[in-house]
This record gives C-alpha cells, sequence and structure tokens, in this order.
C-alpha cells in the first residue's frame, strides 16, 4: 500500500522527469513530444500544493501530503516541475 508521502514523492519526481525528457535532445522526437504533451497536463509542484491541503468537514483525508521543497534532488536535472517551467515544443 503506498502511504500519501510516497504518493506525493512520486508525482513530485514523475513531473521532473518529463521535464527532462522534453530537454534531452539525443532521444527521439517522438518522446520528447510526447513528454512535452504529458508535461503540459501534469500536476506542478504548485498543484501538488493545493491537493494536499486539508480535507473539508465531509472530506475522508487527502491522498497527498504537502511536497517537500526541500528535498528536490530526486526531481531531475533541472528540479520539480512548477508552474513557471517553460517547456518548449521539441521540434527537428
Amino acid at each position: 500500500m503506498t502511504i500519501p508521502a510516497e504518493r506525493t514523492r512520486s508525482l513530485l519526481h514523475a513531473g521532473g522527469f518529463l521535464v527532462e525528457l522534453a530537454r534531452n535532445e539525443s532521444l527521439p522526437l517522438s518522446i520528447r513530444q510526447r513528454a512535452a504533451a504529458i508535461a503540459r497536463h501534469f500536476p506542478t509542484i504548485e498543484d501538488l500544493h493545493l491537493m494536499s491541503a486539508p480535507p473539508g468537514p465531509l472530506d475522508l483525508g487527502s491522498k497527498l501530503t504537502p511536497p517537500d521543497c526541500e528535498d528536490e534532488s530526486g526531481c531531475g536535472e533541472f528540479g520539480p516541475l512548477r508552474y513557471s517551467t517553460r517547456i518548449s515544443w521539441p521540434g527537428a
């Protein structure tokens, strides 16, 4: 069973990995374009903060914990995916 902290960490690291894939010019163009398209709709670190907000009165609890911004080492070369992350559409 995955605990909320592990789920949050996985999303944080996967977002960073998508940025790495999209910017890696040694990969085939189709892979870089697919990574850019997925990253466009993938939750950012700011989204993860919102999704981990305390639950309302009828909610059973958040399925995520607030992201640990101090440990971004596993988020790839460019860090975690953020609102401010700009991924240009990979071209030939």
